[in-house]
Protein backbone atom coordinates (compact mmCIF):
# COMPACT_ATOMS: atom_id res chain seq x y z
CA UNK A 1 0.00 0.00 0.00
CA UNK A 2 1.78 3.95 -0.71
CA UNK A 3 2.38 5.43 2.04
CA UNK A 4 0.31 8.17 1.36
CA UNK A 5 -3.02 6.16 1.67
CA UNK A 6 -1.33 4.13 4.67
CA UNK A 7 -1.17 7.99 6.29
CA UNK A 8 -4.87 8.32 5.39
CA UNK A 9 -6.26 5.00 7.73
CA UNK A 10 -9.41 5.95 9.54
CA UNK A 11 -10.38 6.23 13.16
CA UNK A 12 -11.71 2.67 12.63
CA UNK A 13 -8.76 1.21 11.61
CA UNK A 14 -6.52 2.64 13.87
CA UNK A 15 -8.97 0.76 16.38
CA UNK A 16 -8.69 -2.46 14.92
CA UNK A 17 -4.54 -1.98 14.82
CA UNK A 18 -4.56 -0.69 18.81
CA UNK A 19 -6.62 -4.27 19.39
CA UNK A 20 -4.29 -6.53 17.29
CA UNK A 21 -0.98 -5.02 19.20
CA UNK A 22 -2.50 -4.90 22.35
CA UNK A 23 -0.46 -7.85 23.60
CA UNK A 24 2.16 -6.03 22.79
CA UNK A 25 1.63 -2.80 24.64
CA UNK A 26 0.71 -3.01 28.60
CA UNK A 27 -0.17 0.56 28.30
CA UNK A 28 -1.71 2.74 25.82
CA UNK A 29 -0.77 6.59 25.95
CA UNK A 30 -3.62 9.06 27.05
CA UNK A 31 -3.98 10.49 24.09
CA UNK A 32 -5.46 7.20 22.17
CA UNK A 33 -7.71 7.48 25.23
CA UNK A 34 -8.86 10.88 24.37
CA UNK A 35 -9.44 9.80 20.71
CA UNK A 36 -11.57 7.09 21.71
CA UNK A 37 -13.58 8.64 24.37
CA UNK A 38 -15.85 10.02 21.83
CA UNK A 39 -18.26 7.97 19.70
CA UNK A 40 -16.88 7.19 16.28
CA UNK A 41 -18.60 9.30 13.43
CA UNK A 42 -17.78 6.80 10.36
CA UNK A 43 -21.13 8.28 8.46
CA UNK A 44 -20.70 11.92 8.91
CA UNK A 45 -16.74 11.52 8.52
CA UNK A 46 -17.78 10.08 4.78
CA UNK A 47 -20.19 12.70 4.19
CA UNK A 48 -17.73 15.54 5.23
CA UNK A 49 -15.11 14.40 3.31
CA UNK A 50 -17.27 13.67 0.17
CA UNK A 51 -18.41 17.47 0.54
CA UNK A 52 -14.28 18.28 0.59
CA UNK A 53 -13.42 16.23 -2.44
CA UNK A 54 -16.18 18.01 -4.17
CA UNK A 55 -15.10 21.30 -3.52
CA UNK A 56 -17.54 22.04 -1.22
CA UNK A 57 -16.35 23.34 1.73
CA UNK A 58 -18.32 25.30 3.43
CA UNK A 59 -20.92 22.57 3.60
CA UNK A 60 -18.21 20.50 5.00
CA UNK A 61 -17.59 23.61 7.22
CA UNK A 62 -20.93 23.79 8.58
CA UNK A 63 -21.38 19.68 9.54
CA UNK A 64 -17.91 19.82 11.15
CA UNK A 65 -19.10 22.36 13.56
CA UNK A 66 -22.01 21.20 14.05
CA UNK A 67 -20.38 17.47 15.22
CA UNK A 68 -18.30 19.62 17.11
CA UNK A 69 -21.24 21.63 19.41
CA UNK A 70 -21.88 18.20 20.46
CA UNK A 71 -18.81 16.62 21.19
CA UNK A 72 -16.00 20.36 21.31
CA UNK A 73 -13.19 17.66 22.44
CA UNK A 74 -13.01 15.21 19.46
CA UNK A 75 -9.88 15.12 18.15
CA UNK A 76 -10.44 13.89 14.68
CA UNK A 77 -13.20 16.65 13.48
CA UNK A 78 -11.29 19.20 15.24
CA UNK A 79 -8.38 17.94 12.91
CA UNK A 80 -10.86 18.16 10.04
CA UNK A 81 -12.10 21.58 10.81
CA UNK A 82 -8.19 22.77 10.44
CA UNK A 83 -7.87 20.93 6.79
CA UNK A 84 -11.01 22.74 5.51
CA UNK A 85 -9.81 26.24 6.85
CA UNK A 86 -6.86 25.96 5.31
CA UNK A 87 -8.48 24.68 1.72
CA UNK A 88 -10.38 28.16 2.16
CA UNK A 89 -7.22 29.83 2.25
CA UNK A 90 -8.08 31.50 5.84
CA UNK A 91 -4.80 30.54 7.35
CA UNK A 92 -5.02 32.38 10.21
CA UNK A 93 -8.16 30.03 11.28
CA UNK A 94 -6.64 26.88 10.46
CA UNK A 95 -3.41 28.03 12.88
CA UNK A 96 -5.29 28.69 15.62
CA UNK A 97 -7.05 25.02 15.54
CA UNK A 98 -4.04 23.46 15.18
CA UNK A 99 -2.58 25.23 17.60
CA UNK A 100 -5.09 24.16 20.34
CA UNK A 101 -4.90 20.76 18.99
CA UNK A 102 -0.85 20.60 20.08
CA UNK A 103 -2.13 22.12 23.58
CA UNK A 104 -5.04 19.56 24.18
CA UNK A 105 -3.09 16.36 22.43
CA UNK A 106 0.70 16.92 22.35
CA UNK A 107 1.33 13.46 21.36
CA UNK A 108 -0.22 14.09 18.23
CA UNK A 109 2.31 14.68 15.16
CA UNK A 110 -0.16 15.78 12.38
CA UNK A 111 -1.05 18.90 13.89
CA UNK A 112 2.62 20.06 14.44
CA UNK A 113 3.09 19.12 10.58
CA UNK A 114 0.33 21.27 9.19
CA UNK A 115 1.13 23.78 11.74
CA UNK A 116 4.73 23.88 9.78
CA UNK A 117 3.32 24.18 6.64
CA UNK A 118 0.63 26.77 7.08
CA UNK A 119 3.80 28.34 8.89
CA UNK A 120 6.03 27.92 5.49
CA UNK A 121 3.26 29.03 3.22
CA UNK A 122 3.51 32.19 5.01
CA UNK A 123 7.20 32.62 4.96
CA UNK A 124 7.53 31.57 9.06
CA UNK A 125 10.33 29.22 8.60
CA UNK A 126 11.44 29.83 12.01
CA UNK A 127 7.86 28.67 13.44
CA UNK A 128 7.85 25.68 10.76
CA UNK A 129 11.51 24.21 12.06
CA UNK A 130 9.90 24.34 15.53
CA UNK A 131 6.55 22.81 15.12
CA UNK A 132 8.44 20.22 12.87
CA UNK A 133 10.92 19.40 15.40
CA UNK A 134 8.22 18.79 17.75
CA UNK A 135 6.41 16.16 15.54
CA UNK A 136 9.34 14.95 14.97
CA UNK A 137 9.77 14.38 18.85
CA UNK A 138 6.68 13.16 19.26
CA UNK A 139 7.06 10.24 16.62
CA UNK A 140 11.10 10.34 15.25
CA UNK A 141 9.79 7.81 12.53
CA UNK A 142 6.82 10.02 10.92
CA UNK A 143 8.25 9.69 7.27
CA UNK A 144 6.71 13.15 6.08
CA UNK A 145 7.56 15.40 8.95
CA UNK A 146 11.31 14.20 8.19
CA UNK A 147 10.68 15.20 4.62
CA UNK A 148 9.06 18.18 5.11
CA UNK A 149 11.84 19.00 7.60
CA UNK A 150 14.76 18.95 5.10
CA UNK A 151 12.60 21.23 2.76
CA UNK A 152 12.66 23.74 5.77
CA UNK A 153 16.70 22.97 6.37
CA UNK A 154 17.24 23.85 2.84
CA UNK A 155 14.68 27.42 2.92
CA UNK A 156 16.69 28.47 6.03
CA UNK A 157 19.53 28.01 4.67
CA UNK A 158 19.06 30.13 0.67
CA UNK A 159 17.33 32.84 2.93
CA UNK A 160 20.70 32.75 4.75
CA UNK A 161 22.91 33.01 1.84
CA UNK A 162 20.87 35.33 0.11
CA UNK A 163 20.60 37.67 3.27
CA UNK A 164 24.62 37.85 3.43
CA UNK A 165 24.94 38.98 -0.51
CA UNK A 166 21.37 40.74 -0.81
CA UNK A 167 20.68 38.45 -3.14
CA UNK A 168 16.35 38.67 -4.21
CA UNK A 169 15.19 35.32 -2.27
CA UNK A 170 12.85 34.84 -5.43
CA UNK A 171 15.46 34.96 -7.59
CA UNK A 172 16.00 31.05 -8.80
CA UNK A 173 15.51 29.83 -5.29
CA UNK A 174 13.59 26.14 -5.06
CA UNK A 175 10.35 26.72 -3.20
CA UNK A 176 9.83 23.94 -0.44
CA UNK A 177 7.32 21.28 -1.10
CA UNK A 178 5.83 20.23 1.85
CA UNK A 179 3.18 18.23 2.47
CA UNK A 180 -0.09 18.92 4.65
CA UNK A 181 -1.76 15.61 6.15
CA UNK A 182 -4.93 14.80 5.61
CA UNK A 183 -6.10 12.27 8.62
CA UNK A 184 -5.22 11.97 12.16
CA UNK A 185 -3.75 8.65 13.09
CA UNK A 186 -1.87 9.39 16.44
CA UNK A 187 0.96 8.06 18.28
CA UNK A 188 -1.29 4.64 18.84
CA UNK A 189 1.83 1.68 18.58
CA UNK A 190 3.94 3.75 21.31
CA UNK A 191 6.00 6.26 18.94
CA UNK A 192 5.26 5.38 15.60
CA UNK A 193 2.45 5.70 13.28
CA UNK A 194 0.79 2.91 10.95
CA UNK A 195 2.86 3.48 7.70
CA UNK A 196 6.21 3.05 9.95
CA UNK A 197 4.96 0.83 12.55
CA UNK A 198 6.99 -2.07 11.36
CA UNK A 199 10.37 0.26 10.96
CA UNK A 200 13.50 -0.51 13.41
CA UNK A 201 15.29 1.94 15.60
CA UNK A 202 18.00 1.87 13.00
CA UNK A 203 15.87 2.84 10.32
CA UNK A 204 14.30 5.73 11.94
CA UNK A 205 17.94 7.03 12.93
CA UNK A 206 18.82 6.76 9.44
CA UNK A 207 15.73 8.55 7.86
CA UNK A 208 16.97 11.65 10.53
CA UNK A 209 20.49 11.47 8.60
CA UNK A 210 18.74 11.52 5.23
CA UNK A 211 17.07 14.47 6.58
CA UNK A 212 20.15 16.19 7.42
CA UNK A 213 22.25 15.31 4.44
CA UNK A 214 19.34 16.63 2.27
CA UNK A 215 19.51 19.73 4.14
CA UNK A 216 23.29 20.23 3.85
CA UNK A 217 23.51 19.38 -0.29
CA UNK A 218 20.82 21.89 -0.71
CA UNK A 219 22.72 24.17 1.45
CA UNK A 220 26.03 23.82 -0.57
CA UNK A 221 24.22 24.04 -4.05
CA UNK A 222 22.81 27.32 -2.72
CA UNK A 223 26.62 28.09 -1.83
CA UNK A 224 27.99 27.64 -4.90
CA UNK A 225 24.86 29.23 -7.19
CA UNK A 226 26.00 32.73 -4.31
CA UNK A 227 29.48 32.47 -5.21
CA UNK A 228 28.79 32.20 -8.90
CA UNK A 229 26.06 35.17 -8.66
CA UNK A 230 29.04 37.10 -6.91
CA UNK A 231 31.40 37.29 -9.37
CA UNK A 232 29.04 37.86 -12.17
CA UNK A 233 27.73 40.75 -10.19
CA UNK A 234 31.68 42.00 -9.49
CA UNK A 235 31.01 42.39 -13.41
CA UNK A 236 28.31 43.72 -13.70
CA UNK A 237 29.79 46.18 -11.71
CA UNK A 238 32.81 47.67 -13.35
CA UNK A 239 30.60 48.04 -16.42
CA UNK A 240 28.19 50.01 -14.96
CA UNK A 241 30.89 52.28 -13.53
CA UNK A 242 32.56 52.51 -16.78
CA UNK A 243 28.98 53.56 -17.61
CA UNK A 244 28.63 56.11 -15.41
CA UNK A 245 31.93 57.80 -16.32
CA UNK A 246 30.43 57.93 -19.80
CA UNK A 247 26.93 59.35 -18.50
CA UNK A 248 28.61 61.96 -16.86
CA UNK A 249 30.42 63.34 -19.82
CA UNK A 250 27.07 63.12 -21.65
CA UNK A 251 25.28 64.83 -18.82
CA UNK A 252 27.29 68.23 -18.79
CA UNK A 253 27.03 68.33 -22.03
CA UNK A 254 23.26 67.95 -21.99
CA UNK A 255 23.14 70.01 -19.22
CA UNK A 256 24.24 73.14 -20.92
CA UNK A 257 21.86 72.64 -23.37
CA UNK A 258 19.07 72.15 -21.19
CA UNK A 259 19.68 75.61 -19.58
CA UNK A 260 19.16 77.38 -22.34
CA UNK A 261 16.09 74.79 -23.55
CA UNK A 262 14.87 75.94 -20.16
CA UNK A 263 14.91 79.73 -20.53
CA UNK A 264 13.27 79.46 -24.21
CA UNK A 265 11.06 77.06 -22.52
CA UNK A 266 10.08 79.86 -19.52
CA UNK A 267 9.46 82.46 -21.94
CA UNK A 268 6.73 80.27 -24.15
CA UNK A 269 5.46 79.31 -20.69
CA UNK A 270 5.12 82.80 -19.41
CA UNK A 271 3.40 83.74 -22.87
CA UNK A 272 1.10 80.95 -22.64
CA UNK A 273 0.25 81.68 -18.95
CA UNK A 274 -0.84 84.85 -19.90
CA UNK A 275 -2.56 83.54 -22.85
CA UNK A 276 -4.23 81.49 -21.12
CA UNK A 277 -5.35 84.25 -18.37
CA UNK A 278 -7.11 85.71 -21.25
CA UNK A 279 -8.46 83.23 -22.24
CA UNK A 280 -9.94 82.72 -19.04
CA UNK A 281 -10.73 85.98 -18.21
CA UNK A 282 -12.69 85.95 -21.20
CA UNK A 283 -14.43 83.00 -20.05
CA UNK A 284 -15.22 84.05 -16.91
CA UNK A 285 -17.24 86.92 -18.19
CA UNK A 286 -18.75 84.64 -20.63
CA UNK A 287 -19.95 81.96 -18.01
CA UNK A 288 -20.94 85.23 -15.82
CA UNK A 289 -23.34 86.63 -18.48
CA UNK A 290 -24.53 82.91 -19.11
CA UNK A 291 -25.03 82.08 -15.40
CA UNK A 292 -26.72 85.56 -14.95
CA UNK A 293 -29.16 84.52 -18.23
CA UNK A 294 -29.84 80.96 -16.56
CA UNK A 295 -30.35 82.71 -13.31
CA UNK A 296 -33.33 85.41 -15.05
CA UNK A 297 -34.40 81.84 -16.90
CA UNK A 298 -34.70 80.10 -13.72
CA UNK A 299 -36.56 83.18 -12.02
CA UNK A 300 -39.24 82.93 -14.91
CA UNK A 301 -39.46 79.43 -15.06
CA UNK A 302 -40.49 80.19 -11.08
CA UNK A 303 -43.09 82.37 -11.71
CA UNK A 304 -44.22 80.65 -14.83
CA UNK A 305 -44.56 77.28 -12.75
CA UNK A 306 -45.95 79.19 -9.80
CA UNK A 307 -48.47 81.07 -11.96
CA UNK A 308 -49.74 77.71 -13.69
CA UNK A 309 -49.72 75.57 -10.13
CA UNK A 310 -52.20 79.06 -8.76
CA UNK A 311 -54.53 78.03 -12.09
CA UNK A 312 -54.11 74.31 -11.08
CA UNK A 313 -55.36 74.84 -7.83
CA UNK A 314 -58.06 77.50 -8.96
CA UNK A 315 -59.48 75.04 -11.51
CA UNK A 316 -59.17 72.32 -8.84
CA UNK A 317 -61.20 74.15 -6.67
CA UNK A 318 -63.87 74.85 -9.23
CA UNK A 319 -64.30 71.73 -10.52
CA UNK A 320 -64.69 70.16 -6.40
CA UNK A 321 -67.13 72.83 -6.35
CA UNK A 322 -68.45 71.78 -9.06
CA UNK A 323 -68.74 67.98 -7.71
CA UNK A 324 -69.89 69.39 -4.75
CA UNK A 325 -73.09 70.91 -6.73
CA UNK A 326 -73.86 67.64 -8.17
CA UNK A 327 -73.62 65.22 -5.43
CA UNK A 328 -75.83 67.55 -3.97
CA UNK A 329 -78.55 67.53 -6.40
CA UNK A 330 -77.96 63.74 -7.13
CA UNK A 331 -78.40 63.67 -2.98
CA UNK A 332 -81.56 65.41 -3.18
CA UNK A 333 -82.80 63.60 -6.17
CA UNK A 334 -81.65 60.53 -4.52
CA UNK A 335 -84.20 61.33 -1.62
CA UNK A 336 -86.68 62.45 -3.50
CA UNK A 337 -86.74 59.03 -5.41
CA UNK A 338 -86.70 57.28 -2.08
CA UNK A 339 -89.44 59.66 -0.57
CA UNK A 340 -91.66 59.40 -3.67
CA UNK A 341 -90.90 54.88 -3.16
CA UNK A 342 -91.62 55.33 0.56
CA UNK A 343 -94.90 57.01 -0.92
CA UNK A 344 -95.91 54.22 -2.99
CA UNK A 345 -94.51 51.60 -0.78
CA UNK A 346 -96.99 53.47 1.75
CA UNK A 347 -100.07 53.78 -0.77
CA UNK A 348 -99.56 49.69 -1.71
CA UNK A 349 -99.49 48.77 1.78
CA UNK A 350 -102.28 50.67 2.21
CA UNK A 351 -104.16 49.33 -0.53
CA UNK A 352 -103.21 46.19 0.40
CA UNK A 353 -104.50 46.44 3.75
CA UNK A 354 -107.74 47.85 2.49
CA UNK A 355 -107.87 44.89 0.38
CA UNK A 356 -107.42 43.09 3.35
CA UNK A 357 -109.97 44.53 5.80
CA UNK A 358 -112.39 44.85 2.56
CA UNK A 359 -111.98 40.98 2.16
CA UNK A 360 -112.12 40.31 6.12
CA UNK A 361 -114.88 42.61 5.82
CA UNK A 362 -117.07 40.40 3.15
CA UNK A 363 -116.01 37.22 4.94
CA UNK A 364 -117.34 38.60 7.70
CA UNK A 365 -120.38 39.91 6.44
CA UNK A 366 -120.93 36.31 4.32
CA UNK A 367 -120.53 34.56 7.39
CA UNK A 368 -123.79 37.01 9.00
CA UNK A 369 -126.06 36.52 6.08
CA UNK A 370 -124.90 32.58 6.16
CA UNK A 371 -125.99 32.69 10.28
CA UNK A 372 -128.87 34.65 9.85
CA UNK A 373 -129.95 32.13 6.86
CA UNK A 374 -129.74 29.39 8.75
CA UNK A 375 -130.98 31.20 12.30
CA UNK A 376 -134.47 32.00 9.64
CA UNK A 377 -134.51 28.06 8.64
CA UNK A 378 -134.31 27.31 12.39
CA UNK A 379 -136.86 29.50 13.64
CA UNK A 380 -139.70 27.92 10.96
CA UNK A 381 -138.16 24.90 12.00
CA UNK A 382 -138.82 25.31 15.40
CA UNK A 383 -142.87 26.69 14.54
CA UNK A 384 -141.22 29.98 16.06
CA UNK A 385 -143.50 32.31 14.72
CA UNK A 386 -141.81 35.63 16.74
CA UNK A 387 -138.26 34.62 15.73
CA UNK A 388 -139.46 33.71 12.34
CA UNK A 389 -141.13 36.98 11.42
CA UNK A 390 -138.13 39.04 13.21
CA UNK A 391 -135.76 38.13 10.03
CA UNK A 392 -137.54 39.89 7.74
CA UNK A 393 -136.55 43.82 6.86
CA UNK A 394 -139.38 46.94 7.71
CA UNK A 395 -139.44 47.41 3.98
CA UNK A 396 -139.71 43.44 2.63
CA UNK A 397 -141.32 43.20 -0.28
CA UNK A 398 -144.21 41.18 0.41
CA UNK A 399 -145.91 38.99 -2.62
CA UNK A 400 -149.29 40.07 -4.31
CA UNK A 401 -149.37 43.28 -2.49
CA UNK A 402 -150.23 42.50 0.62
CA UNK A 403 -149.83 44.52 3.43
CA UNK A 404 -147.17 43.86 6.23
CA UNK A 405 -149.66 42.77 8.71
CA UNK A 406 -151.83 40.66 6.15
CA UNK A 407 -149.01 38.63 5.07
CA UNK A 408 -147.55 38.19 8.62
CA UNK A 409 -150.96 36.70 9.92
CA UNK A 410 -151.14 34.05 6.80
CA UNK A 411 -147.53 33.28 7.70
CA UNK A 412 -148.47 32.88 11.22
CA UNK A 413 -151.53 30.62 10.39
CA UNK A 414 -150.08 28.31 7.76
CA UNK A 415 -146.84 27.76 10.14
CA UNK A 416 -149.07 26.80 13.43
CA UNK A 417 -151.44 24.89 11.11
CA UNK A 418 -148.71 22.17 10.42
CA UNK A 419 -147.95 19.19 12.90
CA UNK A 420 -144.22 19.47 12.56
CA UNK A 421 -142.25 21.55 10.33
CA UNK A 422 -138.77 20.62 8.92
CA UNK A 423 -136.48 23.15 6.85
CA UNK A 424 -133.10 22.44 5.64
CA UNK A 425 -130.33 24.79 3.48
CA UNK A 426 -127.31 24.03 1.54
CA UNK A 427 -125.29 25.03 -1.19
CA UNK A 428 -125.53 28.60 -0.02
CA UNK A 429 -123.56 30.87 -2.25
CA UNK A 430 -123.53 34.64 -1.38
CA UNK A 431 -122.67 37.69 -3.36
CA UNK A 432 -122.30 41.04 -1.60
CA UNK A 433 -122.53 44.45 -2.99
CA UNK A 434 -122.68 47.46 -0.29
CA UNK A 435 -125.14 46.24 2.27
CA UNK A 436 -127.21 43.95 -0.03
CA UNK A 437 -126.69 40.49 0.00
CA UNK A 438 -128.28 37.81 -2.81
CA UNK A 439 -128.13 34.67 -1.45
CA UNK A 440 -129.12 31.06 -3.64
CA UNK A 441 -129.23 27.68 -1.98
CA UNK A 442 -131.31 24.74 -1.84
CA UNK A 443 -133.90 24.44 0.55
CA UNK A 444 -135.83 20.97 1.22
CA UNK A 445 -139.00 21.44 3.26
CA UNK A 446 -140.83 18.39 5.02
CA UNK A 447 -144.20 18.92 7.42
CA UNK A 448 -146.79 16.03 8.09
CA UNK A 449 -148.70 17.75 5.02
CA UNK A 450 -145.89 18.79 2.19
CA UNK A 451 -142.46 17.79 0.86
CA UNK A 452 -140.53 20.48 -1.21
CA UNK A 453 -136.83 20.07 -2.42
CA UNK A 454 -136.50 23.81 -4.44
CA UNK A 455 -133.99 26.30 -5.41
CA UNK A 456 -134.73 29.31 -3.76
CA UNK A 457 -132.71 32.91 -3.89
CA UNK A 458 -133.60 35.39 -0.75
CA UNK A 459 -132.60 39.37 -0.92
CA UNK A 460 -130.90 40.32 2.55
CA UNK A 461 -130.31 43.86 3.51
CA UNK A 462 -127.97 44.85 6.42
CA UNK A 463 -129.95 47.10 9.32
CA UNK A 464 -128.06 48.19 11.60
CA UNK A 465 -125.75 45.06 12.19
CA UNK A 466 -128.18 42.76 11.31
CA UNK A 467 -128.98 41.16 7.93
CA UNK A 468 -132.75 40.49 7.10
CA UNK A 469 -134.56 39.52 4.80
CA UNK A 470 -136.05 41.88 2.17
CA UNK A 471 -137.07 39.65 -1.32
CA UNK A 472 -138.03 36.18 -1.38
CA UNK A 473 -138.30 34.58 -4.30
CA UNK A 474 -138.50 30.73 -5.98
CA UNK A 475 -136.23 29.31 -8.37
CA UNK A 476 -132.22 29.67 -8.45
Amino acid sequence: MPPESQEQTSIHGLRGLINRTAHKTALLSGLVAALFAIPAHASEMSDINKLMRSGQYAEALTKTDAILAKHPRDAQMRFTKGLILAEQNRSAEAIAVFVKLTEDFPDLPEPYNNLAVLYAANGQYDKARAALDMAMRTNPTYATALENLGDVYAKLASQAYDKALQIDPGNNVPQPKLTLLRSLNGNATGGTVPRLASAAPGQAAQAQRDAKAKADAAAAEQQERVKALAAEKAAQQAAADKAAAEKTAIAKASADKASSDKAAAEKAAADKAAAEKAAADKAAEAKAAQDKAAADRKKADKAAAEQKQKEQAERLEKEKAARAEKEKAAQAEKLAAAEKAAQAKAAADKARADKAKASADADQDKNAVLASLNSWAKAWSDKDVKGYLAHYASDFETPKGATRKEWAEERRARIEDKGHITVKVSNAQIAIKGNTATVRYRQIYNSNRLTVDSRKTLVFIKQGNRWLIKQERSGG
